[in-house]
């Protein structure tokens, strides 16, 4: 670890003894590492502190994500230094990325940098299926998550000549090994689809075919633009993502419609009593 670290880099997990060590390892060298754990039954902990991490049960949320106001205002106190990354237990940054983010944590100019982010799925480490950038490198002080939307990383309350995009290049970018199948991954984003319906509807919006289609359309394009070069998976992959925007669509038309189990058995009953009462008068 160096001498005076400029940066904390603060890691998810729950239940990860799989993946954690080699996330601890990638990055214990330029900066304390804090592994805020939901609760893991298995050996993530061990892990972490033999390899020099420092592991915490981070608070109970009501929310199903942890990018909230509660979890950045803990966050703030915990760690010692002004810059954080916050990252994940399918994370690992290349040596180029990792000694630029230690050069703009000497600078004072820039305060909050969006890091360029391949993502591969399926098990193909060969051809990413999309690419992006995330702003999760930032100064502490200069990040509001008051009312923070679904996956975003706070507002960024300094100015624009404060932020900073690193360039897409393979060396700037964080890769990302999304483990997910087909099982896995719906178990978890029926969590994020029913959420963001929830959010959506308090926001004031509410179902329309136009938002269903077009938002299936976008995200086909978006995860098979470049996905086509992983054949198969990566068309799999398109439709994947492609459902999860049916998903948040079908649950706001059930919201607008008060269409519950309840409410379907009570129209349902409706009907059966129609019938019973032909047979039994």
């Amino acid at each position: 670890m160096i001498k005076e670290p400029k940066i904390s880099f603060v890691i998810f997990t729950y239940n990860e003894e799989a993946r954690i060590g080699n996330v601890v390892r990638n990055l214990i060298f330029f900066g304390p590492v804090y592994v805020l754990d939901g609760g893991s039954t298995d050996n993530t902990k061990k892990i972490v502190e033999e390899l020099g991490g420092i592991f915490i049960i981070r608070p109970a949320t009501t929310w199903p994500l942890i990018e909230s106001e509660d979890m950045f205002n803990f966050i703030k106190k915990l760690v010692p230094t002004s810059w954080i990354f916050w990252g994940y237990a399918d994370y690992i940054l290349p040596k180029a990325l990792l000694l630029k983010m230690q050069e703009l944590a000497e600078q004072d100019r820039i305060k909050y940098v969006y890091i360029p982010v391949l993502t591969y799925l399926w098990g193909d480490a060969r051809h990413p299926m999309i690419s992006g950038n995330y702003s999760n490198f930032f100064r502490k002080e200069f990040v509001d998550f008051t009312n923070n939307p679904l996956h975003r990383m706070g507002k960024f309350t300094g100015s624009k000549e404060e932020e900073y995009f690193l360039p897409s290049k393979d060396e700037y970018s964080i890769r990302h090994f999304s483990l997910y199948n087909m099982e896995k991954y719906m178990k978890a984003h029926i969590v994020y689809a029913l959420t963001e319906a929830e959010i959506k509807r308090t926001d004031g919006k509410k179902f329309s075919l136009f938002y269903m289609f077009g938002s299936m359309i976008y995200y086909f394009w978006l995860f098979y633009r470049k996905g086509y070069k992983a054949g198969v998976r990566g068309l799999l992959s398109a439709f994947m993502y492609s459902f999860f925007r049916l998903m948040v669509a079908m649950r706001m038309y059930e919201i607008d419609n008060n269409l519950t189990i309840a409410s379907m058995e009570q129209e349902f009953n409706k009907e059966k009593q129609r019938l019973l009462s032909k047979i039994e008068h």
